[in-house]
């Protein structure tokens, strides 16, 4: 084609598009002559903008004056502004006024620059003092959720997140069932579970003891050397939802009379049943003495304050268990309960790993600085904030953080953590079971064996019943 022709057909192009624009401004301006007109002295050429009423603007690279604004204007006015120009201008007609403001919401709360401070729905907070009262209704599972998965052919689309058992809990719906720590979820009742989060994952779960839910598992067979030969069992189970109690502590005996305390989170029953775990380390097993106690707080998210101080108080008799650092510049000493201490004379060690938060830090910080534990693991996850609850009147809550907390040596340990006092890489049969490397060099520890590098090997793993 002549470069002519094709100037030529540009220019009608041109012309017939803005024909095109002119007949439907003009027809616009004729429905709406309150709405839709062009700024005084401003150029029919100038890009537009029009305000929540309706105003048409020149944008702000536009002749100056034209623009009308009111710099005294309160910020929750401007929120409102902005609400009601999303509602009558935004391309989907059907605007959810209470999605819009919680993420309102989340936005200033994440201006504060604190992951920790945020909104809990109605929903969220009913589970979240659900959880701190140790039982809820549902299959009795441990939920997280495993990115980007890829598995059989039945778990497409592959690459999106899917949600899997962690452990199931003694006694309930599901261990009674046969499901097994790694089954991944692929529906809930029919619906995909691709890319659905953890609080969703749970919220579909849960519901009235009694009421059946169906679940698709993938389970996998095999672990070949090439991905492409794994085999997967695929099939549908039918539960009927139950009160689930949750018992945050569970007490083993391992070979030579060494306890075991593993403690996975802090609630309204962790302190009670600590003391009732104590009592019996303190009485032996099977009458011969304890030689050490293994007090397990990996993969322990943390939990309640108050929970913290008193399980603390176990171990310490006097002096602060933890120090909290207020807005105001003031300090507060949270000290041990002198009628919970337990007077352990057995060697104690603590292993924590880079999921060990919040309370955890608390309790392993207290026994660090006060020499009554050695610590053993990876450095501790570093959440060292506390945080209140304020109800909403919608049901919903604020999690706010209001302090910072600091060891009774007045350590800092904000995303730093806790440094072990023995370093031990965690091995996949840690991960696996908890019977790894890291429970080994506690064994050993206690036993009076060294090990100048601190890592020990997954094949000294720890027997079951041993």
């Amino acid at each position: 084609m002549k470069l002519s022709s094709r100037a030529t057909n540009l220019t009608v192009i041109v012309v017939a598009v803005s024909a095109a624009f002119g007949a439907g401004y003009t027809t616009r301006a004729n429905q709406y002559p309150d709405h839709w007109r062009w700024p005084e002295n401003g150029s029919p050429m100038v890009p537009l903008t029009r305000t929540a009423d309706g105003n048409v603007l020149v944008q702000a690279n536009a002749q100056k004056g034209t623009r009308t604004y009111k710099p005294d204007l309160k910020p929750y006015e401007t929120l409102d502004e902005v609400r009601r120009a999303i509602k009558e201008n935004f391309v989907k007609t059907k605007v959810d006024d209470t999605e819009i403001t919680y993420g309102a919401i989340r936005g200033m709360l994440r201006s504060l620059g604190d992951r920790f401070t945020r909104y809990l729905t109605p929903e969220d907070y009913n589970e979240f003092l659900t959880s701190n009262k140790g039982e809820f209704t549902g299959i009795g599972a441990r939920i997280d959720v495993r990115d980007d998965y890829a598995g059989g052919p039945l778990a497409k689309p592959w690459g999106a997140s899917r949600p899997y058992i962690v452990e199931p809990i003694a006694g309930g719906p599901a261990a009674k069932a046969g499901l097994k720590r790694g089954d991944v979820l692929l529906a809930i009742d029919g619906k995909t579970t691709a890319d659905l989060g953890e609080d969703a994952t749970v919220a579909y779960i849960r519901g009235t003891r009694g009421t059946p839910v169906k679940l698709k598992i993938e389970r996998k067979l095999n672990s070949p050397k090439n991905p492409k030969d794994t085999k997967y069992d695929v099939f549908d189970i039918d539960l009927n939802r139950d009160v689930i109690e949750m018992h945050p502590v569970d007490l083993e005996w391992l070979p030579g009379n060494i306890a075991w305390l593993k403690l996975d989170e802090f609630n309204e029953k962790t302190d009670v049943e600590v003391g009732a775990a104590l009592k019996k380390v303190v009485a032996g097993n099977g009458g011969a003495p304890a030689k050490g106690l293994i007090f397990d707080m990996r993969d322990n998210p943390g939990g309640l304050l108050n929970a913290a101080v008193d399980v603390g108080s176990r171990f310490i008799q006097s002096g602060p268990i933890v120090l909290t650092h207020e807005r105001t510049g003031q300090e507060r000493s949270y000290d041990a309960e002198k009628d919970r201490f337990m007077n352990l004379k057995i060697p104690i060690t603590v292993l924590v790993d880079r999921y060990s938060a919040s309370a955890a830090e608390i309790v392993t910080g207290a026994l660090k600085d006060k020499n009554k534990a050695t610590i053993i693991g990876e450095s501790t996850f570093g959440k060292a904030s506390v945080q209140v609850l304020v109800d909403l009147k919608n049901g919903g809550a604020l999690v706010i953080t209001t302090a910072k907390y600091l060891t009774p040596l007045k350590h800092d340990i904000s995303d730093k953590g806790i440094v072990p006092d023995i370093l031990v890489q965690t091995s996949p049969e840690d991960e696996k079971t908890g019977r790894g490397a890291v429970l080994q060099r506690a064994v050993d520890f206690i036993n009076g064996k060294s090990n100048p590098t601190g890592t020990i090997t997954a094949k000294a793993d720890i027997p079951e019943n041993g």
